[in-house]
């Protein structure tokens, strides 16, 4: 059990990961470039996948201490 959880959490992990690069890439080019307009949508994306990435390491690590 504890390997499918790990293996599913990888793969949600490797797809927030990849949002967070585009995310955060989008707000370094907006702040670079000084752009008008909002970026609002990309950071707060950028902070939602960061939180759920936070959770799930979180919730990975209890259950880990918790099998022990």
């Amino acid at each position: 059990m504890d390997d499918i959880l790990r293996v599913g959490s990888d793969d949600i992990l490797y797809k927030l990961r990849q949002e967070k690069r585009v995310r955060a890439e989008a707000l370094r080019e907006w702040r670079a470039n000084a752009y008008g307009g909002s970026i609002g949508d990309n950071d707060h994306i950028h902070t939602l996948v960061s939180e759920a990435e936070a959770e799930i390491i979180r919730l990975r690590l209890a259950l880990k201490q918790a099998a022990k």
